[in-house]
């Protein structure tokens, strides 16, 4: 048996190989038998020499006898190892098409359950083709379990036949109706995984969707429903109005952050946050959508959690794109996450405060930025610097502070240590390269519009030469002639 062979594995592992060739050798002479269990049981031990790296090709028309099985315990056994080793090229795949078609209408809800997942694993083109309208007459299935499997299984078969996809979809629609709730999500799920590539196939959908998404208390299912609609309102414009208030009220009231992420990422991304009603927040007090969203998003850039701390950043970042005079009120939480010591998190603050400047900002956030990139006992203004750059002492007054505020820049022009530790984070290249990007376009966006003393930018950039730490002459030359 499987269990023998098991416990043989562990009992010889100094001679393990040998084992396992004296194993194949039984193997192959057990799936000759004409007793069936005797067969099952050899393809649940190659099934499991397969996982350890063996091949089994060679017992691939054994496991299709085995399929065909009239015990369920035995046609188990063979549709695992057809999801384990069968491929695309398995040229024995053509055997099963009757047979899998076979289970398909078997009064038997196991039979029809194992032969869903296994044609959802080894479907080829031509199987797709074959057995597409077998599975569309399962999804009218009494039992909820084999509904949900049907959905599954028809949408992975048209990944393989995309000629399938014009019947599948009323279909689908019609389950989007069904009764019981599980097939209900099923079939939300399947609509958000074929939506990913050709949204506008599915835009009929949106009536019952928007439905579901006013009626359900399910979290996952709204949130992939959420995420449609992100993808269909570009689409269709109209929607935005439409989604103004369930999505105001699921981001006024909800608990759940992922689904409250989901939400506002869908407000912006749709430009529903544009839409001229007012939004209500927990307390009852009106308010415009955009405010309430940029409110929300604080719960996720000041969370401890990381990856709400990453989301909540590349949505603000996105929503300042789009009204930036929101997000200019969290300047100062932003910037205390440029001294998180997630990297991600960093260069996403980057992003962030980098769309976040203006003329009153600039300076402090070139300061911040550069007193990041200041790598003790490596990098050093040399005394003879300003001679080079032939431009006055007076116009380089080193803007470098560290973060309590204090020069970073000695009486020599000689850049000191920093008072606080210097992550390990400022001293990867790709951050530094962000960091250096930033500053420069944030004094150069607009014609130079955030930049009042152009003295300041020359000196700046000169200090960049010296503390870069990375290859970013090119970048830094041609700021300087654009200026000079």
């Amino acid at each position: 048996t499987l269990t023998d062979l098991i416990q043989g594995l562990r009992a010889n592992k100094r001679n393990e190989a040998e084992y396992i060739q004296r194993s194949l050798s039984e193997i192959q002479r057990e799936v000759q038998l004409s007793d069936m269990h005797q067969k099952s049981v050899a393809v649940d031990k190659i099934n499991y020499l397969h996982m350890l790296g063996y091949d089994m090709n060679w017992a691939n028309f054994n496991v299709v006898e085995v399929m065909a099985s009239p015990r369920f315990g035995e046609k188990r056994s063979g549709y695992l190892a057809a999801m384990q080793s069968f491929h695309q090229d398995t040229d024995v795949l053509m055997l099963t098409t009757n047979l899998i078609r076979k289970d398909l209408a078997s009064a038997n809800i196991m039979e029809v359950s194992v032969a869903l997942d296994g044609l959802a694993q080894v479907a080829t083109h031509e199987l797709a083709q074959d057995l597409f309208d077998d599975v569309l007459a399962v999804m009218g299935h009494v039992r909820p379990y084999i509904r949900k499997k049907a959905l599954v299984c028809a949408c992975r078969l048209v990944g393989r036949y995309a000629e399938g996809l014009s019947a599948f979809v009323p279909l689908l629609k019609d389950r989007l109706d069904d009764p019981d709730p599980t097939v209900v999500a099923a079939a939300v799920s399947v609509v958000c995984e074929l939506a990913r590539t050709d949204p506008r196939s599915y835009l009929s959908l949106a009536p019952k969707l928007y439905r579901l998404l006013t009626t359900s208390a399910n979290n996952w299912m709204l949130i992939k429903i959420v995420k449609l609609f992100a993808w269909l309102t570009p689409i269709e414009p109209r929607l935005a109005k439409k989604l103004h208030a369930p999505l105001s009220h699921l981001v006024s009231t909800t608990t759940a952050m992922s689904l409250l992420y989901e939400c506002i990422n869908t407000a912006v991304a749709g430009n529903i946050i544009d839409v001229q009603l007012p939004a209500v927040d927990s307390v009852g007090r009106e308010m415009d959508f955009a405010s309430l969203c940029a409110r929300k998003l604080e719960q996720f850039y000041e969370s401890r959690d990381h990856n709400l701390r990453y989301v909540g950043l590349v949505t603000l970042a996105q929503l300042q794109a789009r009204r930036p005079e929101l997000v200019a009120a969290h300047y100062n939480t932003v910037m205390r996450c440029l001294d998180d010591p997630d990297m991600s998190i960093r260069m996403r603050a980057i992003e962030a405060i980098s769309g976040m400047a203006t003329r009153k900002t600039l300076v402090p956030t070139v300061k911040r930025l550069m007193s990041q990139l200041v790598l003790s006992n490596t990098v050093a203004l040399q005394p003879n610097s300003r001679a080079e750059l032939n431009v006055e002492s007076e116009t380089l007054d080193l803007p470098l502070l560290d973060a309590a505020g204090a020069s970073l820049v000695s009486a020599q022009g000689t850049i000191v240590s920093p008072k606080i530790d210097v992550s390990d984070v400022a001293d990867n290249p790709e951050y530094r390269l962000a960091a250096i990007d930033a500053i420069i376009n944030m004094c150069s966006r607009q014609s130079y519009a955030n930049t009042s003393d152009f003295e300041w930018y020359v000196a700046t950039l000169a200090d960049l030469v010296y503390i870069a730490g990375v290859d970013v002459g090119l970048r830094l030359s041609d700021r300087l002639l654009d200026v000079t």
